[in-house]
């Protein structure tokens, strides 16, 4: 089997804090059931909760001039101190500036809208229409378009009617106070009519495109429409970079 010791992970988290928690457990869990059993066969994985960043979703809508770059240039630059070879942000609507960030912190960085679209062309190459559930920020900031183009993906993306959207982003909110852990129905709830809305507009794929939105949804297909979980994704993406070479 393969070890998972190759590269020492740093996430920057706290956008949210519950998010970045699940991808450190999603990451454990996943290479238990590759077969890593023992400790030393997990990599080396660092979470600097970064809580204190100027509002990101305000700043990727264009509602604030204030980034919120230079904190967290600032934590992947303390993560790199520590040891870290690699970085990841679970957060969609941060990477409106990841090669900003990148660039500054001086280490790769596992790009979670890269590696979701990635995703897609490998599981659904024939979709032509992404239905996109995600932040504000990362709709007004048309993050996922402009990936998709430095991709060279043609794909259309469609995002619920406003109403919806406003119900997506009270979703997002719910999660961040942890009402999932109360009632996960009701929360999911949230974002259930705008993945209607969604495919009735024609979406080949549902993305997650909010690291929140996993917590409350966890549909690998949704009324036969597949589901790209863009979390889970940047697990296994993470757990890739981090793969050795095979052992006896």
């Amino acid at each position: 089997m393969a070890a998972y010791t190759k590269e020492t992970l740093g996430i920057i988290g706290g956008c949210g804090v519950a998010a970045a928690n699940e991808l450190a457990c999603r990451i454990e869990k996943r290479l238990t059931e590759l077969g890593c059993l023992d400790d030393a066969q997990q990599p080396e994985l660092i979470l600097f909760q970064a809580t204190q960043a100027p509002n990101r979703i305000a700043f990727a809508a264009g509602k604030s001039s204030v980034s919120f770059a230079p904190y967290f240039i600032e934590v992947g630059r303390k993560l790199k101190t520590c040891g870290a070879t690699i970085c990841c942000i679970p957060c969609n609507t941060a990477h409106c500036v990841i090669g900003e960030i990148e660039h500054a912190v001086g280490l790769p960085f596992v790009d979670i809208v890269n590696e979701t679209l990635f995703f897609i062309f490998k599981k659904s190459p024939e979709a032509k229409k992404i239905g996109l559930l995600c932040s504000a920020g990362t709709r007004s900031s048309q993050i996922y378009q402009k990936h998709s183009r430095s991709l060279g993906y043609h794909l259309e993306f469609l995002f619920p009617k406003e109403n919806l959207q406003q119900s997506v982003s009270d979703g997002i909110a719910a999660v961040k106070r942890g009402l999932q852990y109360v009632s996960s129905e009701k929360v999911k709830a949230f974002f259930t009519g705008a993945m209607d809305d969604l495919i009735s507009k024609g979406s080949d794929v549902i993305v997650l495109g909010c690291t929140e939105i996993p917590l409350a949804v966890s549909d690998k297909y949704y009324k036969n429409k597949p589901v790209a979980d863009s979390l889970s994704i940047l697990a296994e993406a993470c757990i890739n970079r981090c793969k050795t070479t095979e052992t006896s």
